[in-house]
């Protein structure tokens, strides 16, 4: 995926003007679903924990320490929490700690917030809400094999149920299908889908099909792009505008031309589909490109190792 004859920056140079001119929305997923869900997930875990300890007050730290050793123990380790879907919930518990404990009040149900690509309309496809159910489990469970592999094996069924449904609302040609935010957010969510089984494979002996990632279910082609404004007077605005940026920003803009010099769409639209076209690239940049060795891969994350505050009083 991704486009052959515009790189990645060149197209967020590009956005960064139209979005100046009508805005659309990010389709940039949170770091975390690329960064914790690679091959260096342990890493990238192991600095957010300390990124998020760091962000908070003495009296926050010890409240979200607190915390951590009531999910946990006073061993604070997690069983396979340094790879997957269990890095990736303990990177979302970091985030929920921290916010309750600056005081800020986080829905225990829904869409992850920060998670997923916000939708105007606020819909959002049936699997969403069971992978957020899912990652907020997981913490409690992690260290209980018996009810890891019973859940994740309900919740992978229950995906597979949701990518049926859906794939049903693609063949009716319903428009929620269509929306920008949702492509995205769909995409995103089969990656973490493609992650819980990976998981399954790694704790039972799981012989079911992957739920893999397909960017070419995604024909950016037939979004709905929302973009909130007239296009045609943009489009005359933004090229105008191209006209009189400096030399790296033309540059971009040739770079990212179609060989026809003209989109098929407007102008915005055109960049619009650049941007998500490298979002939807980007799973295969995470070194998650041999199922195999992945599956071999297996860290537990030792939460008491990298706390800040002293973790048994």
């Amino acid at each position: 995926m991704g486009n052959m004859h515009c790189p990645p920056e060149d197209a967020a140079l590009l956005a960064s003007v139209a979005q100046d001119i009508c805005p659309f929305p990010n389709y940039s997923p949170n770091p975390l679903f690329i960064n914790v869900l690679s091959i260096n997930s342990s890493l990238h875990l192991r600095n957010h924990y300390m990124a998020v300890q760091s962000s908070l007050t003495p009296k926050q730290l010890e409240d979200f320490t607190q915390g951590l050793r009531t999910t946990f123990g006073r061993d604070g380790k997690v069983t396979l929490g340094g790879v997957g879907v269990v890095a990736l919930s303990l990177a979302v518990l970091f985030d929920t700690l921290a916010r309750q404990v600056r005081g800020e009040w986080v829905s225990d149900s829904g869409p992850i917030p920060g998670l997923f690509v916000k939708n105007l309309r606020g819909y959002y496809p049936a699997h969403v809400y069971t992978v957020s159910e899912y990652l907020r489990l997981i913490p409690h469970i992690a260290n209980n094999p018996t009810r890891m592999i019973e859940e994740s094996e309900k919740y992978h069924k229950q995906l597979v149920i949701d990518h049926e449904s859906w794939d049903k609302l693609v063949e009716n040609h319903t428009m929620a299908t269509k929306d920008d935010t949702t492509a995205v957010n769909v995409f995103m969510e089969q990656y973490i889908a493609f992650s819980l089984s990976l998981h399954l494979s790694r704790i039972t002996n799981f012989t079911g099909n992957l739920l893999d990632i397909n960017s070419n279910e995604f024909p950016t082609a037939d979004i709905i792009w929302n973009l909130n404004c007239d296009l045609k007077a943009a489009d005359k605005e933004f090229l105008a505008k191209v006209k009189k940026s400096d030399k790296r920003t033309q540059e971009a803009f040739e770079s990212c031309t179609p060989k026809s010099g003209h989109p098929s769409q407007t102008w915005l639209q055109h960049v619009a589909k650049l941007v998500m076209a490298d979002v939807l690239f980007l799973p295969a940049q995470s070194g998650y490109a041999n199922p195999d060795s992945i599956v071999a891969h297996r860290e537990h994350f030792d939460l008491k190792a990298h706390a800040l505050k002293k973790w048994v009083e």
